[in-house]
């Protein structure tokens, strides 16, 4: 093997090893984010910012999604700043809270009420001391009953009527806090509770024994599920309290409205584990996840359900019957009182409209669910989708690559909101962050090999392609070397005429400066139609079309490219004879078939170049232009490639060097842009020519003498041949081809 092939090898291995080490290491850093991404679904690697992700895409849904659906049997019973002004600063008297009780029932015929507040300690009475001190002042009033107090008042209050409290858990306990106070409601009577998930408090804040024995139930209004962002979008419907488990406020409420049935869990089959779905409250299904909490079902901003200021009930304000048979939950909204808390629909909510919310996705069954199968379907989303990708990128270009993410991402983003329209909260950032990170890794690396790629074309072509052929290259997918092959290609020699005398016309210091002049237009028109730049031979050009770059058209552009030269070398001429200089002609020879093209040359110095037979015919060809007269000749197989173009045949020629003849001919123009007497012109220079080639010398005379032009260079060429063939018959059985001995 010679020292250049060796070389030519050596440079092309290591080129494909870096290819595949770039393509290899795309597609470890695609597989690299699948697998993260795997990871922190199923908790190994935990990555705050995803999860945070996935809460604003929940949010956005919520909010772009609000129904506005407004139940007018439910209402809160607002302790607002009105009602602090006119009744008196909080808290009020039990008194006055079982006279709004009793007026609520009594006077206005409501169904059910939830109390959102907790009376924890017993109520001081002065009233009470008072009596103390009569009694001792009075021994005679020893036997008459006290007068009740508030706390009895109340408790005798709500023993007449359907009313559920509320208190609240305490998740951990510190050294400091207090024993747990108050009394506990009745626990829920749940099937098989012993194995439920529920989370577990360490202290409870409830009320006072008396009022929580009067109550029909009660239920907590805390919540330990709120989000690491303190926004609240689930609440746990059960906790678990000494092995028992209690119900939430607004689950309450709706045991207390159906009579306390059994709560029964519904299990069901998540990722290959039996985990809790959703509990059935007599006949209500409420979707929970694995720790018992369910996503509260928002329904429109902050006032959206109906408000009654408590001081509007006291004082009788209200039209009869404007509370006959509704649920309402009694709560706070003054400054100070409001039991405020973060939601995805304002960052300010009342927690007595949340607990309403609550219920009312319990009545009306509009809770979104999150089944047990979802982190498989997630899991099987991200690791068919994440192959796809990483299979898939690596081989498209940017703008395919591009649209096709495009699609990706409508389509995950279009199924997602389907679901969350048929009731499921399916997760979606791990697919956005899939998507985008993978777009994104794969639009880089595509960059940085295709920019890699273009850097080793340009070292190695630049110098004979144009800079936009090498773009064509890179974005071609082909495989480019600079070893040796044989193609199909169409080469190019130009030679200018009388260069020698002009270049002795005009100064030596001036000459490189001419020469540039002539040969960058030159080179220009070259480029612009694909060609490749084999070398300068003083004022010659070699060149030509179909390699690097495939060019099914190549014979085709390489006439389009010589014209063009011929054009430019036009233009160059006005610039010269308007500068005094003599105006220069050029011969131009074209020919097609199979050549050796590849990176050829010494360890000294090596060339893109092409060679063999067809490329030396190539260059007689150009000798022959000024043989024949005329600015370019090509071969008959140009011709062939070329159909489009009109040509008339100037000989059938054997060359030097070959001893197959072959006709020469010359490129008028294309077929479409003839014009009617450039046509009658052809046909009849062509009949002249099958005359002459069927050795009929008379007819061919008179044929040619009749062409129009008669200072034509081949038309006098075939006169003056005639003359010759008069005195001097060419044998018997001439084949019509003229032999050149020169090159």
């Amino acid at each position: 093997m010679s020292t250049d092939s060796f070389q030519q090898r050596s440079s092309q291995q290591h080129r494909s090893i870096k290819s595949r080490y770039w393509r290899w290491l795309q597609y470890l850093g695609g597989a690299l984010i699948v697998v993260l991404l795997l990871a922190e679904r199923v908790g190994w690697m935990p990555l705050p910012m995803l999860e945070r992700l996935e809460w604003q895409a929940y949010d956005l849904k919520v909010r772009g999604t609000l129904s506005g659906q407004k139940d007018p049997s439910l209402a809160i019973i607002d302790i607002d700043e009105r009602s602090l002004f006119e009744v008196g600063q909080w808290p009020w008297s039990r008194a006055t809270l079982a006279e709004l009780i009793e007026t609520l029932f009594n006077e206005y015929d409501a169904g059910l009420l939830g109390i959102d507040v907790v009376f924890a300690e017993p109520e001081a009475s002065l009233w009470r001391e008072h009596w103390k001190a009569l009694t001792r002042d009075y021994p005679e009033l020893r036997d008459v009953s006290p007068p009740a107090d508030g706390d009895e008042q109340l408790a005798s209050t709500l023993a007449d009527y359907p009313v559920v409290l509320g208190y609240y858990f305490q998740a951990s306990r510190q050294p400091s806090d207090p024993p747990p106070v108050g009394q506990l409601p009745p626990p829920a009577t749940v099937e098989a509770s012993s194995q439920l998930p529920f989370p577990t408090p360490e202290r409870y804040t409830a009320n006072l024994p008396m009022l929580q024995q009067s109550a029909l139930g009660a239920g907590f209004f805390d919540n330990p599920r709120v989000d690491d962002d303190g926004v609240f979008r689930r609440v746990p419907m059960l906790q678990r309290w000494e092995g028992e488990l209690y119900p939430n406020l607004p689950l309450a409420m709706l045991l207390a409205m159906l009579g306390q049935p059994t709560i029964t869990p519904m299990i069901g089959e998540g990722a290959g584990v039996a985990q809790l779905e959703a509990l059935d409250v007599g006949g209500f299904e409420i979707p929970v996840d694995a720790r018992g909490a369910g996503l509260v079902p928002w329904y429109g901003p902050r006032g959206h359900f109906d408000y009654i200021s408590a001081v509007d009930v006291l004082e009788g304000r209200l039209e009869p019957g404007a509370l006959a048979g509704k649920t309402l939950i009694l709560g706070a909204s003054a400054p100070g009182l409001m039991d405020l808390r973060s939601t995805p629909v304002g960052a300010v909510f009342p927690g007595p409209e949340i607990n309403l919310s609550l219920l009312a996705g319990m009545l009306h069954q509009s809770f979104k669910a999150q089944p047990p199968w979802v982190l498989g379907f997630e899991l099987v989303s991200l690791s068919v989708l994440g192959l796809i990708m990483v299979l898939l990128y690596p081989r498209l270009n940017a703008p395919l690559l591009l649209l096709l993410s495009g699609v990706l991402l409508a389509t995950a983003v279009g199924g997602n909101l389907w679901a969350w329209y048929q009731g499921l909260a399916l997760p979606i950032a791990g697919l956005l962050v899939l998507l985008v990170a993978q777009m994104l890794w794969h639009l880089a690396m595509n960059f940085l090999r295709e920019t890699q790629q273009k850097r080793w074309v340009a070292d190695r072509f630049g110098q004979y392609i144009p800079p936009e052929l090498v773009e064509d290259m890179v974005d071609s997918g082909e495989s480019f070397g600079l070893e040796g092959e044989e193609r199909e290609l169409t080469v190019l020699f130009s030679d200018v005429r009388g260069f020698t005398a002009f270049s002795e016309s005009i100064p030596p210091a001036e000459l490189t400066e001419v020469m540039n002049r002539l040969l960058t237009p030159l080179t220009g028109a070259i480029h612009q139609h694909n060609g490749t730049i084999d070398k300068y031979m003083g004022d010659a050009i070699m060149a030509f079309w179909g390699a690097p770059l495939h060019d099914e058209q190549h014979a085709e552009h390489a006439l389009e490219g010589a014209f063009a030269m011929l054009e430019a070398l036009e233009a160059i001429n006005h610039e010269f004879t308007a500068e005094g200089k003599p105006a220069l002609a050029m011969g131009v020879g074209l020919n097609t078939g199979p050549m050796s093209v590849g990176n050829m040359g010494s360890s000294f110095r090596m060339a893109y170049t092409v060679m063999g037979d067809n490329v030396n015919l190539g260059s007689r060809l150009e000798g022959l232009t000024k043989a024949y007269g005329v600015s370019v000749i090509v071969s008959d197989t140009t011709a062939e490639q070329a159909p489009g173009w009109c040509y008339r045949r100037l000989d059938k020629v054997r060359v030097k060097g070959r001893g197959t003849p072959l006709w020469i001919l010359e490129p008028i123009s294309r077929w479409d842009s003839l014009s009617e007497s450039q046509r009658e012109w052809h046909t009849a220079f062509e009949q002249a020519m099958d005359l002459y080639q069927a050795a009929d010398f008379a007819s061919a005379e008179c044929a040619f003498k009749s062409l129009p032009d008669q200072e034509d260079a081949p038309t006098q060429m075939y006169l003056e041949r005639i003359e010759h063939f008069k005195t001097e018959p060419p044998p018997a059985g001439w084949d019509g081809v003229w032999t050149h001995k020169g090159k």
